[in-house]
């Protein structure tokens, strides 16, 4: 259980940024097209968690790795758990915007 909490405080960090960015990329986006690309915007979603995840664990705080690891997380399982988790949520958006479309 203390692990499952450890990930989610690691994820906390990546979900605002990258949902801001992925929406901004996607509002530019419908701009050019002349639509709201809902897909781009998972897409984006997955692409910039990782990207922000690079940006804020590697380059800003990289000693935060070392908080993590004394709980019993790696780094590659904080970043293969940041795109499953990516995906999850991509995933339960894009099935419910399909349903009560």
């Amino acid at each position: 259980m203390r692990r499952i909490i450890c990930i989610l405080i690691f994820y906390r960090k990546l979900i605002l940024p990258s949902l801001a960015m992925a929406i901004a990329l996607a509002f530019l986006e419908s701009i050019i097209y002349g639509r709201f690309p809902w897909a781009e915007v998972g897409i984006g979603y997955i692409l910039m968690t990782l990207v922000f995840q690079y940006f804020i664990y590697e380059k800003r705080n990289p000693n935060d790795y070392y908080f993590y690891y004394n709980m019993g997380l790696s780094k590659y399982l904080l970043w293969g758990t940041t795109l499953i988790l990516s995906l999850l949520i991509v995933t339960i958006l894009m099935i419910g915007y399909l349903i009560c479309r």
